[in-house]
């Protein structure tokens, strides 16, 4: 009896016994195909086809248009398409659960956002995922500025004169704003400190959500740099300020909200790339690398800068530890706009 020991780089072996002329070429490469791949064979042979990368919302938000540009360039180094697909609802609930519920194999991926993983959270009780323990971050993506935007018909020039206006026009002002997303959120601080009382229309995306803005069908909403800056120039809309502690450099003439009394409303949107808990830590490694060589092309930071967008690439850890701290502040958010949980 002669036995067969097959060592790995892993530093895992196998061992079989057998009559020595039964160990042929064939026997052995029998047993090998048999064994699980070793970490390096599996982040060599992944991807072998395109990936179906889920976004929890409708075309033409922050994170619609943040995502294309990073899932164009992943795709040159994965050598595979990462195929967007919206999957709205729920204020991005739905996706974020499809995702969840994905086979952990790395050929489904989500685009995770302060709506999915940070104010879904913080607004319900009845989430069908964990925002941690139901996925494996992958990289940050981008993390942009909220300003405060009205449309060009309503008669005020600045923050203040907004919610005069409001509490003057108390049934026939409104806001707009995608739902659980952070403008939802923003828009109910934004109630709570001036003391109004006005409704909150509420969208499946941003896109939806600006063009009722540009038909005057609604009169405010907060909207992140990345869908604003592109339309300074549409006389339909006005910029009343910026949720930043210090002005922006793209856009100087505009004041923060802080400089016009609201300090509590600094917010960002902020979106990366997360797999379904359980995905193989080589793939996982293989998805971050490829990220982080997108979002540092000297393209995509000369598009992002130009949009106001931050970049937040870097190691898996990191992100994870910055959507547990936006989980925290959105949540401190949710409970000064004093909106029940569903």
């Amino acid at each position: 009896m002669t036995r067969l020991r097959i060592s790995f780089q892993s530093g895992s072996c196998v061992e079989a016994s057998a009559p020595l002329g039964m160990l042929d070429r064939r026997a052995a490469l029998s047993m090998l195909l048999a064994l699980p791949l070793t970490a390096p064979a599996l982040a060599q042979s992944y991807p072998a086809r395109p990936i179906r990368t889920l976004l929890p919302f409708a075309p033409g938000g922050v994170t619609d248009v943040s995502a294309r540009y990073v899932a164009q360039l992943m795709a040159v180094s994965l050598g595979q398409n990462l195929i967007i697909e919206n999957r709205s609802g729920g204020g991005g609930a739905i996706g974020a659960t499809a995702a969840a519920r994905a086979e952990p194999d790395g050929y489904t991926i989500l685009v995770a956002s302060s709506a999915t993983h940070s104010i879904l959270p913080a607004m319900s009780e009845k989430l069908e995922y964990d925002p941690i323990k139901s996925f494996a971050p992958i990289s940050g993506m981008s993390n942009a500025p909220y300003l405060l935007v009205v449309n060009a018909d309503v008669p005020v020039k600045n923050v203040k004169e907004l919610a005069e206006y409001a509490k003057a026009n108390a049934g026939t002002f409104n806001f707009a704003a995608a739902t659980g997303t952070p403008p939802h959120i923003l828009a109910y601080v934004f109630r709570a400190l001036t003391g109004t009382d006005f409704p909150v229309a509420l969208y499946r995306g941003g896109g939806p959500a600006m063009a009722d803005l540009f038909a005057n069908q609604v009169h405010a909403i907060f909207q992140p740099t990345t869908i604003v800056i592109p339309l300074l120039d549409d006389k339909r809309i006005r910029i009343l300020g910026i949720a930043t502690e210090e002005r922006s450099s793209l856009l100087p003439d505009v004041p923060t909200l802080a400089e016009q009394g609201f300090p509590q409303i600094v917010a960002n949107s902020w979106n990366g790339l997360v797999a379904p808990a359980g995905t193989p830590a080589p793939i996982v490694g293989r998805l971050n690398q490829a990220a982080n060589e997108a979002l540092n092309s000297p393209e995509l930071k000369a598009r992002f800068g130009g949009l106001g967008i931050t970049i937040i690439a870097g190691s898996t850890d990191r992100f994870g530890a910055f959507m547990r701290d936006e989980a925290i502040r959105w949540d401190a958010l949710v409970k000064a706009a004093k909106m029940p949980k569903s």
